[in-house]
């Protein structure tokens, strides 16, 4: 479990900086000709509204697709493990995908996933002792 969140924040870390850094200029410098040259209206941009709003909310949307996308990657390269020699994080994975299965679901989505073997990780601690919730009231599910 712990690798997929340390893979998801190194792939932030390589996304991030990359358009921080290099797409962001670019594309600022080109509107910024366009807006000199009178081919973008700026006035008309910022009276209307919703336009950067709207581009904010592509930008989010596309680091999320980004996230799950090697968010999938890594759930099925733990598939492809050696079932003798599987990691608890594979089994979870491996299980969760066995559970959603039989409820009817072929290709569950990734995230998904990952959240069922999180739940039924804290199903086995549970069963072992542990005194912590089920479930954490403060817990979001869902991307």
């Amino acid at each position: 479990m712990y690798e997929i969140i340390i893979a998801l924040f190194i792939g932030m870390a390589v996304w991030l900086p990359i358009y921080k850094y290099y797409i962001s200029r670019l594309v600022g410098d080109h509107v910024v000709k366009r807006v000199e040259s009178k081919d973008i209206d700026l006035n008309y941009l910022l009276d209307q509204g919703g336009v950067f709003d709207a581009l904010a909310d592509r930008v989010v949307t596309l680091f999320k697709h980004h996230m799950l996308a090697e968010m999938g990657t890594l759930t099925r390269s733990a598939k492809t493990m050696d079932p003798d020699n599987m990691d608890p994080l594979a089994m979870g994975l491996d299980s969760a995908d066995q559970l959603l299965k039989m409820v009817g679901m072929k290709k569950a989505p990734p995230i998904l996933q990952y959240k069922v073997a999180q739940a039924l990780g804290h199903l086995v601690d549970q069963q072992n002792g542990g005194a912590e919730p089920f479930l954490d009231p403060n817990e979001r599910f869902g991307p």
